[in-house]
């Protein structure tokens, strides 16, 4: 990635996270009582996470409204001011906040200097008409300076509410997570939401039911598919392709079993290092077999059936893996 490259990414990332204050700065003013947790900016835009006072219910007829307020929000947002301060400030800050003040003792058992950001505000002059307390949030920067100059109205959108555990901790609060798409333009925005939109429709989920290729049974598990005869067929036609382009390409297809004991994937490092991430071994007539991550392993063991000669190389070996 050449530096231009870098500093737009960098600088959309500070965008969304700009953003996402934002929004919370207009959802804390808009609910009162509300206390903001956590706010990143993520790759198709941002999210923050809320939790809402007891009795106050959002649903999805709130996000424009909310969105709405932040474009009348956004002129004012000129400035950041940033300072650093102690653990007793910042906690006297967000005294009324008990998620800002769990943060502020993680950082202060890191040794991490504690800062506080401060944007927004009413402006004074002719023809401003939106009016908005400062938002302070406690973070550790990275925004656009100037966001009323720097951020198109247009660029950005509220999309819709999630729930979000506190920390991603189920046993923790369960909190309300309000995400939102953030772009350079309105141009790209638009074409990210067209190429969304194209992506569901082409949905293999969708198009294999409405074509009858195959069905999904929860006795059977997520994931597994049941090929129809037709889906069958395609896929088929699909498996004879790929062969034959392989082979013309000068591979040689094998078939190896589905699992292997489990010191074969010890010898090649994915037990070790993948393994929690891994099927579970499974006992045979007192070994121990697992589900094979991948074809690879087994292959090297058809290289080492036998002494080779520098002749054969290079040796490609393909393999349908079910």
């Amino acid at each position: 990635m050449n530096n231009s490259n870098t500093e737009n990414s960098e600088k959309l990332s500070h965008i969304r996270h700009t953003l996402a204050h934002l929004l919370a700065s207009v959802v804390t003013e808009t609910f009162p009582g509300t206390e903001h947790t956590i706010g990143p900016a993520i790759d198709n835009g941002f999210y923050f996470d809320f939790a809402f006072p007891a009795g106050t219910k959002i649903g999805p007829q709130d996000l424009h409204v909310i969105e709405t307020k932040m474009k009348k929000t956004l002129p004012n947002w000129t400035k950041w001011e940033h300072k650093e301060v102690t653990a007793d400030k910042a906690k006297k800050h967000f005294a009324n906040n008990p998620y800002k003040l769990e943060l502020i003792d993680d950082i202060s058992a890191k040794g991490e200097k504690i800062t506080l950001y401060t944007c927004g505000g009413t402006i004074e002059g002719p023809g401003n008409k939106s009016k908005s307390q400062p938002f302070t949030d406690l973070c550790r920067g990275g925004h656009i300076e100037n966001p009323a100059k720097e951020i198109k109205p247009d660029s950005f959108k509220i999309t819709h509410l999630a729930g979000a555990y506190w920390k991603g901790d189920e046993k923790r609060p369960m909190l309300t997570r309000i995400y939102g798409l953030a772009f350079n333009s309105k141009d790209e925005l638009d074409a990210y939401e067209t190429a969304k939109i194209e992506a569901e429709a082409r949905d293999h989920r969708k198009l294999g039911k409405e074509l009858d290729l195959f069905v999904f049974s929860e006795t059977i598990g997520k994931g597994l598919p049941l090929w129809t005869e037709k889906g069958t067929t395609v896929r088929r036609e699909l498996e004879r392709f790929i062969v034959d382009e392989e082979i013309n390409r000068g591979y040689k297809h094998v078939m190896t079993p589905d699992i292997a004991k489990i010191d074969l994937y010890k010898k090649s490092g994915h037990y070790p290092y993948y393994k929690d991430s891994m099927y579970a071994p499974i006992e045979i007539d007192g070994d121990e077999f697992m589900l094979r991550p991948m074809t690879c392993p087994h292959h090297f063991e058809l290289y080492l059936s036998r002494p080779r000669s520098y002749r054969e190389l290079p040796m490609r070996l393909a393999e349908l893996a079910k």
